[in-house]
């Protein structure tokens, strides 16, 4: 399998969030320190380390893992966790090109990692893109955990992915979110970045394009809730993970309302995104009259973007037959935004 970043570390699993972060820059692979050595692979962009290098072994087993690993000139990033003159000497000596404290905040890391890869400087719609993917990390990672969703990092997401919106190059925006290797991140940010554009394609005023961007970003967040090997398989789901899997529209609902600062239209687009026109969709058999024009907008969207999504097992669709499907729906979606979102996706 080709990769474009390797971590290396001792404590693998607590290192889901820096492997999402990691997986930016494309497929990350990881590697446990202290399992038996195996052959490759080799990244082709960046080697990253994130051990105790106040442990001797892990200095020594570290310092193998580089050799076997590393090729000639890749940069080589050593997260230290203490900071102190001595390990930065360590980090140095096994041949660290960039050190850089392990707690780092997902914003500055991403900042950091991208002047390491780019030393000559990141494009305005690169740098949009690695904000409003430091804050999508922060946010899955505490609906994970429990906690409270990280509202200023939410907003940075979506004043980001905004900006990017203005550039009116969809396109690049694509291309970046493609090159991510997280599934869950990938479908956010290509929702978020559809319904922005769309957003602004319709003339929405800036606070209306907000709710709608924060609507998008924030729909999936029940999913965070699910098991993950539901969520990243591969295959067709059984019955019952079908129905464990449907349970995320709900959850993310609960989710927001009980935090108060995402009421209103932008929980009920995390509810309801799966609802149809017709009555069909799911949890609650909705229709027409009881969905909201931000609930429509994020699911022709939400639709779309599962169709163009690039994944280890299927080729994504081209736009003109993606969009047709969404035609082939029918009365299930909303026809006027339909016609209007072909300009934002099929332009010309």
């Amino acid at each position: 399998m080709s990769i474009a970043v390797l971590l290396i570390t001792d404590r693998p699993e607590e290192s889901q969030k820096l492997e999402r972060l990691l997986s930016l820059w494309g497929p990350c692979d990881v590697v446990d320190l202290y399992r038996p050595a195996r052959g490759g692979p080799v990244p082709t962009r960046l080697l990253v380390s994130d051990v105790d290098l106040s442990n001797r072994v892990a200095v020594e087993a570290i310092r193998d893992r580089v050799a076997a690993h590393r090729r000639k000139g890749m940069p080589f990033l050593c997260l230290l966790r203490d900071q102190s003159p001595r390990l930065t000497i360590q980090a140095n000596a096994i041949g660290a090109s960039a050190v850089l404290p392990a707690g780092l905040p997902a914003r500055t890391l991403l900042d950091e990692i991208g002047r390491i890869l780019n030393p000559e400087g990141c494009g305005a719609i690169q740098q949009n893109f690695i904000a409003a993917s430091a804050g999508m990390a922060d946010l899955l990672s505490a609906a994970a955990e429990g906690r409270a969703l990280p509202v200023a990092a939410i907003e940075g997401s979506v004043e980001a992915i905004n900006r990017a919106a203005d550039d009116r190059d969809l396109g690049a925006w694509l291309e970046l979110v493609w090159n991510h290797d997280d599934a869950t991140y990938q479908h956010c940010l290509l929702v978020a970045g559809l319904v922005a554009a769309f957003a602004r394609a319709l003339g929405f005023p800036e606070e209306a394009r907000k709710q709608v961007t924060s609507a998008a970003v924030l729909h999936d967040i029940g999913k965070a809730r699910i098991p993950l090997a539901i969520l990243h398989k591969a295959g067709k789901l059984t019955t019952e993970e079908l129905a464990i899997m449907r349970e995320h529209p709900q959850i993310g609902y609960e989710m927001l309302q009980r935090q108060g600062a995402f009421a209103g239209e932008v929980a009920e687009a995390a509810r309801s995104h799966h609802e149809y026109l017709d009555g069909t969709g799911y949890p609650q058999g909705l229709k027409a009259h009881e969905i909201s024009d931000v609930v429509r907008m994020v699911t022709i969207c939400d639709i779309y973007a599962a169709l163009i999504e690039r994944r280890p097992y299927k080729a994504p669709m081209a736009p003109q037959e993606a969009y047709a499907m969404l035609v082939g729906m029918g009365a299930k979606l909303d026809g006027d935004l339909l016609r209007a979102f072909r300009a934002v996706v099929l332009p010309g």
